[in-house]
């Protein structure tokens, strides 16, 4: 029977090394399953707004082809108002040059009469030569008259009519070179200012010379924006197609990613489930008897629960503390903290008189991880002294020593505050940073103050 008893005894240890590592693997694929659906989460959130990215692209998108579109019109417009302006405006330049042509040859018919000016002038001037000479000889004839008497009286008559001519002719020649000399001083200003135009008119032949290649380069620069508006409306074009096939190709991708979501989701639900049924076996085999490494830290844990039950009571007792305060449910989340914390009226008091208790827990025993008292909501109004530390806003420092006062939504918190057991034992994940967690055994002692369930104390330990 030996032999036998001993097999039996090899075999329910198996069983029950079995049972406890099917817990922890379970736990630990649960935490796997978990972060890919994280993750699977974030790069949905991503997706999204990687949509809405490709999304407000096609808009802008959209804006480019409708400006380029304007563009072009409007640069059609100009090119044919252009060449309608450029007509216009050639016929104005061609009636402008000729007009400085007409400048041009009036210059010259004027500098042609100051040349005839002249040549009257030389003329008035010999004819008074001729003038004082004749009054010089009709001088001399009447000389010659007076000397020849009687006879000469005649001669000396026309001589003197001669003489009386001359001086006319000589005060007439005056005359026309007075007339001449200032009609040559208004030509010579009339000559200088038509000169002067006529230079001026050189310049503007030249400047109406640029205007017309100016012009000219304008509308061809016109003609090329309109080419260039036309390449920018094939590629914009173009880019709406890609941008239309990226779209199309993040809409399947996020269909795939959403599926895959699902499926994760159920994956980590059956597994959820899974891990709750391999704590059942490994609660009842450690009910059986059949783990006594873990019946130490279940004697703990009931010892600790009892005395802050006890502890609670005698404040209350003594009017320390009010029930309604122990029991209080009305979570007023601390501003700022992150992940989220919450304040009750038994936090202050839980903190001076729960929390010595835990820290003493812990040191009993170097496998033991963690000890706190929980409520039936999931809320922790005080923890360890080294996981109540105050937050710095670091979420991996705020994670791991920031515990005090954050609510735990798990599947064995709640599968123990419904238990009406003594104990029960669980495996669960205890997340210390992000997409960080540690795999653990604990074990959940209920804890009744005057009569009524506050919730658990639970200790957890790794072996």
């Amino acid at each position: 029977m030996k032999p036998v008893a001993t097999d039996d005894a090899w075999g329910l240890s198996s069983v029950r090394d079995a049972c406890g590592k099917v817990a922890i693997d379970c736990a630990d694929a649960a935490g796997i399953v978990d972060q890919v659906i994280h993750t699977s989460q974030r790069m949905r959130n991503e997706h999204d707004s990687l949509k809405a990215t490709v999304e407000e692209l096609e808009r802008d998108q959209a804006r480019v082809v409708e400006a380029s579109d304007e563009a072009r019109l409007l640069s059609g417009r100009a090119i044919e108002r252009l060449g309608q302006g450029t007509t216009q405006i050639q016929a104005s330049l061609g009636e402008i040059s000729n007009l400085l042509d007409l400048v041009a040859a009036l210059s010259t018919h004027v500098t042609g009469f100051a040349a005839a000016m002249e040549q009257v002038s030389r003329c008035s001037r010999d004819i008074e030569r001729i003038a004082e000479t004749t009054n010089i000889l009709a001088l001399n004839a009447t000389i010659e008259a007076m000397h020849a008497g009687e006879a000469g009286r005649t001669f000396g008559v026309v001589a003197d009519e001669v003489k009386t001519l001359a001086g006319e002719t000589r005060k007439a020649t005056d005359e026309i070179a007075n007339v001449i000399e200032k009609l040559g001083g208004e030509a010579s200003s009339v000559i200088e200012r038509i000169e002067a135009g006529a230079q001026g008119s050189l310049e503007a032949k030249n400047s109406v010379s640029s205007i017309d290649s100016t012009i000219i380069e304008v509308s061809r620069l016109v003609e090329e924006v309109d080419q260039q508006n036309d390449q920018i409306t094939r590629a914009a074009g173009m880019i709406t197609g890609h941008v239309d096939q990226v779209h199309r190709v993040a809409a399947g991708f996020s269909d795939a990613a959403n599926e895959s979501e699902d499926r994760l989701v159920l994956a980590g639900s059956r597994i959820g489930e899974l891990e709750l049924t391999a704590c059942d076996m490994f609660d009842t085999l450690v009910r059986a008897g059949l783990s006594p490494e873990d019946d130490r830290f279940i004697e703990i844990a009931k010892e600790k629960a009892q005395l802050a039950v006890e502890i609670a009571e005698r404040a209350i007792g003594s009017g320390e503390l009010r029930i309604d305060d122990l029991f209080d449910t009305e979570y007023q989340e601390i501003e700022g903290s992150n992940p989220p914390r919450f304040r009750t009226r038994s936090m202050g008091w839980a903190q001076k008189n729960w929390q010595a208790l835990l820290d003493a827990t812990k040191s009993m025993d170097a496998h033991i991880v963690s000890a706190v008292y929980i409520n039936v909501d999931g809320y922790l109004p005080t923890h360890l002294t080294e996981f109540s530390q105050p937050p710095r806003g670091d979420i991996e420092f705020d994670l791991r020593h920031s515990r005090h006062g954050r609510m735990f939504d798990l599947a064995f918190v709640r599968r123990a505050s419904a238990s009406q057991r003594d104990y029960i034992m669980a495996v669960y994940r205890r997340e210390d940073a992000p997409s960080e967690y540690a795999v653990m055994r604990c074990v959940c002692v209920p804890m009744l103050i005057n009569g009524r369930r506050w919730g658990d104390f639970q200790l957890s330990y790794q072996l």
